[in-house]
């Protein structure tokens, strides 16, 4: 029997019979969504008309696990043929804390049967113990050659002022003197200068203040991580050219085949230089659109010399994460460590080392996007010293007071071995780690 294929931009749907052809319906894998235990979460579907019928509602069935649902319905609208729409489709959590695979099959086009030949679409349903701590990701996508940046420059100070290390900022410089290739698999998913994604989980969008406002609240508010993270990092040395950073992941459901890995990316703040491709651009110079919007760019020349902040000066496996660096066999509620050693003693780039932030990303490698992050100042390295004393009551070293890393002053004797001195480990003294051998 002759078959009709329906070509769908890039996608080339199969498709229904000449006999049976009015109306087919094609689904489309839906990726991994996160819901909490005793919850339900809506997917929206994309569902293709591959048929000669506008589709106006479906029949369909969910499968978990070779368990059957019941037949169900949703109304679609009208998908006009040879066009897709999507559906919002309910999920239930499962009972156990886990991930499960799961089918959506459409048996029904505008209550008759539906002739697709392909009728079933999958994608993962993550029941988690609870909602983790989400740091939503923005990667930016600007350049000193780019006229219109000012307005996400703009964006990424207020989203900084506004919501502090809640979010992680990340901004990649293209074609200019602030770029660098560690990011070159990211850049390319810009869809213009300025644009920005945030979890790389959609398409990306206009990086202004308002924008980048909503985009970040919706991230912290509703998204459902697999786990929590933390993250710390310190030099390794004086000379400051290796960064140990270490990664803790919390994760909130079971599943013996994870497929997630760490990235990590490095900023800075305050970058400037003084050569002119370091002056921005600045097309909202005089445009009274932005008089009372963006009033220091509006005031401001044609190209300005200004201080970048949230600049990506490295990276490490910043697109699908390192092998390695996430067992496959996760736990609910087990934490899992994960220990690298970032060498950047041969970028040039960057200018002040004290200015720099670590950002953990946790990349679903099934769908590319960033589940969950955490980001971290570098302390400094802890410098070995002999012989810090304490009288048991005050302690003091070229007079400043010593604490532990938890912030507890030392004294009373609490720390004092029986010579006087105090026991081996890490202290600050005079705002600075220091370690007692």
């Amino acid at each position: 029997m002759k078959k009709r294929i329906l070509f769908f931009g890039a996608f080339v749907a199969v498709i229904c019979s000449y006999a049976q052809e009015k109306n087919c319906a094609t689904p489309s894998d839906f990726g991994t969504t996160y819901v909490t235990k005793g919850g339900s979460v809506r997917i929206p579907v994309t569902i293709n008309n591959t048929g000669s019928n506008i589709i106006k509602s479906i029949g369909y069935v969910i499968t978990r696990d070779g368990v059957e649902s019941g037949q169900k319905s949703a109304s679609t609208g009208n998908i006009a043929v040879g066009e897709s729409g999507q559906v919002n489709i309910v999920f239930q959590a499962d009972s156990e804390a886990r991930k499960s695979r799961q089918t959506i099959t459409i048996t029904k086009v505008n209550s008759t049967a539906n002739t697709s030949e392909e009728k079933s679409a999958t994608g993962s349903i993550v029941t988690i113990l609870e909602k983790p701590k989400v740091v939503p990701v923005v990667e930016e996508f600007t350049g000193t050659w780019c006229g219109w940046c000012p307005i996400g420059f703009d964006g990424m100070e207020r989203a900084h002022e506004t919501f502090g290390d809640k979010a992680a900022l990340i901004a990649i410089h293209y074609s200019d003197p602030m770029q660098v290739s560690d990011f070159s698999d990211i850049v390319g998913r810009a869809s213009s200068f300025p644009s920005a994604l945030i979890g790389r989980g959609a398409e990306s969008f206009y990086p202004s203040a308002s924008e980048l406002k909503k985009q970040i609240n919706q991230e912290i508010q509703n998204k459902v991580a697999p786990a929590s993270m933390q993250v710390s990092a310190e030099w390794t040395s004086a000379t400051q050219r290796i960064i140990k950073i270490v990664t803790k992941t919390k994760f909130v459901y079971s599943d013996d085949n994870a497929n997630l890995a760490i990235a990590y990316a490095l900023t800075e703040d305050g970058m400037t230089g003084t050569e002119s491709n370091w002056a921005q651009s600045n097309y909202l110079s005089g445009n009274s659109n932005y008089a009372s919007s963006l009033p220091f760019w509006y005031k401001a020349s044609s190209n300005v010399f200004v201080e970048f902040n949230h600049v990506g000066v490295a990276a490490w496996e910043i697109a699908n994460g390192i092998d390695g660096s996430v067992n496959p066999v996760v736990q609910a509620g087990d934490v899992q460590e994960y220990t690298y050693k970032a060498n950047i003693g041969s970028n040039t780039l960057i200018q002040d080392k004290s200015r720099l932030k670590v950002i953990a990303m946790l990349i679903d490698r099934d769908s590319g996007t960033i589940v969950n992050a955490a980001q971290t100042t570098i302390t400094d390295y802890a410098t070995g010293v002999q012989g810090l004393t304490t009288d048991g009551n005050t302690t003091s070293h070229h007079g400043g007071e010593i604490y532990d890393l938890n912030g507890r002053r030392v004294g009373n004797g609490q720390l004092k071995m029986d010579n006087g001195q105090l026991k081996p480990g890490i202290y600050i003294v005079n705002g600075k780690k220091v370690m007692v051998k």
